[in-house]
């Protein structure tokens, strides 16, 4: 088993300091989720770690010494006209793991991928940024190392490619280092939680959840010792005015008197050690939290309060879209009501964009029909922010859509542009801070049906949150694509599945939708027998609680023995149902 420690690691690129004195230690049995703000070295720190970059200063140290840290980067490269077969199966071939049949191996391999057979032949290099990641990850799966490190692997994967990927890293007996900004990923497979920030490294035990409760303990006691040594400077500034008045009027009155000069030395000493206690305090001042901006309910909500809408908002019979020859939609019927915050998902290209298209009758060639109600507005947010005027300001875009400029410069600071942030130029944003100016312009539209393509992408984490957050206090209805399912657990209460150019609804959250489909799965696998199955499993669990109850009461040695056999034969028939429903 692999350890690796680093103390002081420091690297700068053209001048700029990316790193400075980063320590921390990876033991045998860790799952890590690196998460940082975009741009504050995770990138870099992962590659200094996987020897791909040489750092500046520091130590490095691995035991054993001739590790072998395997990275998959953000961005898989490939050889020319190596096709996806060779690309694995060069791979396994070269692994020291025991390969009885290489060639079973790399199709077994393949098939857990989901990557379609057509694609095997093709080169490596000609597959989609999705597939493409599909393979790295497949490259790693088959691959000997003592350190895996992940880059960003949920980038381009579809929401159907993420349970593989859980199962893998999560089987995996050697530690792990994954840099993602999906939260549901690092809750589902890490055990430590490092944050990366201008100050350094901390380290946090648990998932993502549990590094979240931590850094709001972390934030309400900092508030709390900011508050009590603002407090204390204070009422210790008052004391130093008072004593000096003392002082001087003390001083004044005892002219020659040594009885009034003693007391007003007394009175000079006094206010020196509170001047040292001041200074003490100022040197080690705490900083002052930032305080997060509430989500600005009434701005957000500023036209949709007051207007009554009716139950459907919008409706969908019979919806058929083709591209050429190739259909995508088949006869779909859907509706939108009040209140309605859906989740579309699907595996990539299933038609998810196409639809919210339609929707918004920017693509009016399909057939089929679409009502939308007159008093409906809607606001479409689009996956390439082509919205924006790249030589206006935050501030500028925000007033196009006519809120007054306190109303707008609240609604930024919600979304992490404060003072002078509004007076940045868009084309001097990154892709993920002009999602942001996107989206607030959206809000401030006055729209009450959102339809958002992606609005998360390319945020990193607590921009995710501020748009969560602002989502979570509109009161008008959504429909939503995103592959973020921390973020479809937050706020839908529908979700759409497209699947197979059919259109299926569940009426429920994420979670509620898993259960549905795990549900159908073993529907499918047990047959005909699954009522069945459920029923006895009902049954025998109310057998065992009756059971229970009874061998909790004052029995004789006989009886005694006769309910506990009882009850192990039935907790055992109870399993085996189980056990048969659960399989899939």
């Amino acid at each position: 088993m692999m350890n690796l420690h680093f103390d002081n690691i420091s690297k700068s690129y053209k001048g700029k300091t990316v790193l400075k004195n980063i320590s921390g230690k990876i033991n045998s049995a860790d799952k890590i989720g690196l998460v940082g703000a975009n741009g504050i070295g995770k990138t870099t720190l992962a590659a200094v770690l996987a020897r791909r970059e040489v750092y500046d200063g520091g130590k490095i140290s691995c035991v054993p010494d001739h590790g072998k840290i395997l990275y998959v980067e953000q961005y898989p490269v490939f050889d020319a006209d190596v096709t996806v077969y060779q690309e694995i199966y060069r791979v396994v071939a070269a692994s020291h793991k025991p390969t009885k049949d290489v060639k079973a191996t790399v199709t077994k391999a393949l098939h857990r991928i989901n990557l379609a057979e057509e694609k095997w032949q093709q080169p490596a290099l000609t597959l989609s940024g999705g597939e493409k990641t599909k393979l790295a990850l497949c490259r790693a799966m088959v691959s000997d190392f003592d350190l895996l490190i992940l880059d960003e692997p949920t980038n381009h994967l579809d929401i159907n490619s993420y349970q593989w990927l859980e199962d893998f890293v999560t089987g995996l007996s050697q530690p792990l280092l994954v840099i993602s900004h999906d939260r549901y990923f690092l809750d589902n497979v890490v055990n430590q939680i490092w944050e990366l920030t201008g100050h350094g490294l901390r380290v946090y035990p648990g998932n993502y959840s549990a590094f979240r409760m931590q850094k709001e303990i972390e934030e309400d006691s900092l508030t709390r010792q900011y508050n009590k040594q603002q407090m204390k400077i204070q009422q210790l500034k008052e004391v130093i005015n008072q004593r000096k008045n003392w002082y001087s009027s003390a001083h004044k009155a005892a002219g020659q008197n040594d009885f009034y000069r003693s007391k007003a030395k007394k009175h000079a000493h006094v206010l020196k050690a509170k001047e040292r206690e001041l200074a003490r305090l100022e040197e080690n001042k705490v900083d002052k939290p930032v305080k997060a901006v509430s989500p600005a309910f009434e701005i957000i909500n500023k036209n949709i309060n007051h207007n009554k809408l009716p139950q459907y908002l919008l409706q969908g019979k019979n919806v058929s879209k083709s591209f050429g020859d190739k259909p995508v939609l088949q006869q779909i019927s859907f509706d939108i009501k009040r209140g309605d915050k859906i989740a579309l998902i699907g595996a990539n290209g299933a038609g998810k964009t196409t639809l919210l298209k339609i929707i918004c009758q920017l693509d009016q060639h399909y057939s089929g029909h679409v009502t939308i109600n007159p008093s409906v507005k809607i606001g479409y947010f689009a996956q390439q922010l082509d919205n924006l005027n790249p030589g206006a300001t935050v501030l500028d875009e925000a007033l196009t859509q006519g809120p007054t400029v306190a109303e707008a410069r609240l609604l930024l600071a919600c979304l992490l542009f404060r003072g002078d942030d509004v007076f940045k130029k868009i084309n001097q944003l990154s892709m993920g801070e002009r999602g942001r100016v996107a989206f607030a312009k959206l809000i401030l539209s006055g729209a009450n049906l959102l339809v958002l393509d992606e609005p998360t992408n390319y945020m990193d984490m607590q921009s995710k949150e501020k748009v969560e957050a602002v989502l979570a206090d509109f009161s008008g209805s959504m429909l939503f694509v995103s592959h973020d399912r921390y973020f479809i657990q937050r706020l839908a209460n529908t979700v759409l599945v497209i699947d197979n150019q059919r259109l299926h609804r569940y009426d429920g959250d994420y979670h509620y939708y898993l259960a549905k489909m795990q549900e159908q799965q073993a529907k499918a696998k047990v047959g005909a027998d699954y009522q069945q199955l459920t029923d006895t499993v009902r049954q025998l669990e109310i057998e065992l609680a009756f059971l229970g109850g009874k061998l909790n009461g004052v029995l004789d040695e006989e009886e005694k023995a006769s309910l506990n056999e009882r009850f192990l034969s039935t907790a055992k028939e109870l399993n085996k149902a189980k056990q048969l429903l659960s399989r899939r």
